[in-house]
């Protein structure tokens, strides 16, 4: 019975938790962050900073007190996503609607901005594509109820109690290659969602609170270029690391700081990005992937002589249908591809495409990551033979033409979202303290995780002068990473040949393509552990991801006492899950839910954390944290007791567009 009702898993909810997190793997055990700041690392111990100046409050240091011949304090500040920091932060005059439209005065309320030409133009342009969705797939739409596939809705851009949360402030100086008049970029990134209040007449009924599956980030140029204005910055980063809570956002926003009014100017937006999961399948529409969802990737930059947003050319992302309508154009790609200068900057990981290339939207899809052609334009465009005859030598990363193509595919926009990333996405923002139900336990993905140690690296650099090192790894593994459970690791080819698996782990193939199966691989337990894979079969890919399918694969072995949920009931690739006696160290106990009677609830309108809480069994899952991330496709949940389980992205609610009911 106990072994029928884990395999009828529908959702995640978290109950209780065991003991200890499992050690990590590959990636660093310390991350730069500011103190306290929870998922985004360890704290700092600060240093004496100066004496506060006229700028300041009292006790707290000035930006501008950083002279340029002093030496920085200590690690810098890279990443912040302390709630009560960004609140601060807001309320200084980064909420969204201010940075949107450059007026302090804006309404945070999509009900209000939502009127403004400046989101007017943004939405615009979503809705358009989401109609577009619905054009060419008439089984898809709003209704739960009518549609087996569930779209975005676009009337959330301007419902009553919605709202962009700002989730994420990301210190970007490691972009200065891209930029020759700045210092890099600073990023705001802000999360849609939603407080919603009960109907009239239900007394007693909690109001609906929820975030959704979309984000919108300001890359915003940090002003400066020289080697002066830029050592200044990144030692004003390293001062910023030493305070916390109300003191860094003064700080911060302080004459000089990092987000003070000028360096967050309209005038100095690079462009602002969209990631919006347009539309998704579950498991029953699509059992063999264990489900579907499609996210929208867009750019938009400021037409200040028009007054609105309007769309821009994404970084490293070629047109794929215009350019395989058109062999002359696609001959141009390849002859610009292989030219010595651009191999050596596509290699080093700071090449830029030139725009008569680029697409002005994209699209990603889930699961499986790379595996699948949505995720890997240039794959699409050409074979690896497409460049057997170009010269690699001397290259560090590119050692092959499947190398080259890989490497290519993970500088463009749906590239990057489907590498170590948590469902199409790198940062989703840290939840409430006591929140369990629909929470998750790691804020930042894998591949954000893994490469906050070269950025700090770069920005120390920056700080006393020296030349730093701009060289840029793979998303999907971070230089000198040990190779732990999950990470991606070489099957053979010589670009990969340094991913190895550390010890008692292997390098699988799992969902490769065959023709991608000596290329990178997943690495993982020669015996079966919980939390593992146990219905692997090799993706077979197209260029329309709606056609992808995966090969069929009986359920496979898993330890004892252990059940192999699988891609059927929304597990991609299966997962084995255990019982919560007798835990095995990678082990934590939470709870999945049934599945007929967890339907039968949300049928009768009962919100969804409701019946979550009621309709749940005990399993054994996979421990994770932000230091010991899950397999790709898993994303890390809360449990009671602040602990990870492994369980898959659309097992929570604020990762899936259908159930959300706009008011």
């Amino acid at each position: 019975m106990r072994a029928r009702r884990l395999r009828h898993a529908l959702a995640f909810a978290a109950l209780a938790a065991g003991a200890g997190i499992a050690g990590c793997s590959w990636r660093a055990s310390e991350r730069p962050s500011a103190p306290h700041q929870g998922a985004a690392g360890a704290a700092v111990q600060p240093s004496a900073p100066p004496p506060p100046s006229a700028n300041s409050a009292a006790g707290e240091p000035a930006p501008g007190a950083a002279r340029q011949e002093s030496a920085p304090a200590g690690r810098p500040l890279l990443l912040i996503t302390d709630r009560a920091v960004l609140a601060e932060l807001e309320a200084a005059g980064l909420d969204f609607g201010a940075v949107l439209t450059g007026s302090p005065r804006a309404p945070a309320a999509l009900s209000a901005l939502s009127r403004t030409p400046e989101l007017a133009s943004v939405a615009g342009v979503l809705a358009e594509d989401l109609r577009q969705v619905q054009r060419a797939d008439p089984r898809s739409g709003t209704s739960v109820a009518r549609h087996a596939h569930r779209l975005f809705d676009a009337r959330w851009l301007s419902a009553q109690g919605a709202r962009f949360e700002l989730i994420g402030v990301v210190n970007r100086m490691d972009r200065r290659p891209f930029h020759a008049s700045a210092c890099g970029e600073t990023r705001l990134v802000y999360r849609l969602a939603y407080a919603a209040k009960p109907p009239d007449g239900a007394a007693g009924a909690a109001a609906a609170a929820s975030r959704l599956p979309m984000t919108a980030a300001f890359e915003l140029l940090a002003p400066g270029g020289d080697a002066p204005s830029c050592r200044r910055l990144a030692q004003a980063w390293s001062r910023a690391a030493e305070l916390s809570g109300p003191a860094l956002a003064r700080w911060l926003t302080a004459t000089g700081g990092p987000l003070a009014p000028p360096a967050v100017d309209r005038a100095n937006l690079a462009r602002l990005v969209v990631n919006l999961q347009s539309v998704r399948w579950p498991s029953t529409v699509r059992p063999d992937l264990g489900g579907h969802a499609e996210y929208v990737l867009r750019a938009f930059r400021w037409d200040a002589r028009a007054g609105r947003y309007a769309p821009l050319a994404l970084e490293n992302t070629p047109d794929v249908a215009r350019i395989a309508r058109d062999p002359k154009q696609r001959d141009r790609l390849r002859a610009w591809l292989s030219a010595p200068e651009n191999l050596a900057r596509i290699d080093e990981g700071t090449a830029l495409l030139p725009g008569e290339f680029l697409a002005t939207k994209a699209l990603s899809a889930t699961p499986h990551g790379l595996a699948r052609r949505a995720n890997r334009p240039f794959r699409v465009l050409f074979e690896p033979r497409d460049f057997a005859g170009v010269d690699l030598g001397g290259l560090s990363r590119v050692r092959s033409p499947e190398g080259l193509l890989r490497r290519l595919d993970q500088m463009t926009c749906p590239g990057c979202h489907q590498s170590g990333s948590i469902a199409g996405f790198h940062l989703l923002g840290q939840e409430p303290p006591g929140r369990v139900h629909d929470a998750l336990a790691a804020a930042e993905s894998a591949h954000l995780a893994g490469d906050l140690p070269r950025r700090q690296a770069v920005v120390e650099a920056v700080a006393r002068g020296a030349a730093p090192d701009h060289g840029v790894p793979y998303p999907e593994r971070a230089d000198g990473a040990r190779g732990g459970h999950g990470a991606r690791c070489g099957l053979g080819d010589p670009s990969f040949a340094d991913w190895t698996c550390a010890e008692g782990l292997v390098c699988s193939a799992y969902d490769a393509p065959r023709e991608d199966r000596t290329t990178v691989g997943v690495c993982l337990p020669a015996a079966p552990e919980v939390g593992d894979p146990c219905q692997v079969g090799a993706v077979v890919p197209h260029a329309d991801p709606h056609r992808d399918r995966a090969a069929a694969a009986q359920p496979g072995a898993c330890p004892p006492a252990a059940v192999c949920n699988t891609s059927p009931v929304g597990f991609p690739g299966g997962m084995c899950t255990g019982s919560c006696g007798a835990l095995p160290p990678e082990g934590v106990c939470g709870a999945i839910a049934v599945l007929d009677p967890f339907n039968r609830c949300l049928a009768r309108g009962t919100p969804f954390t409701e019946c979550l809480s009621r309709h749940v069994a005990p399993a054994g899952l996979r421990r994770c944290s932000s230091e010991a991330p899950c397999r790709e496709d898993y994303v890390c949940a809360r449990t009671s007791s602040g602990e990870g389980a492994c369980i898959p992205p659309y097992f929570l609610f604020q990762l899936r567009v259908d159930g959300h009911a706009v008011p």
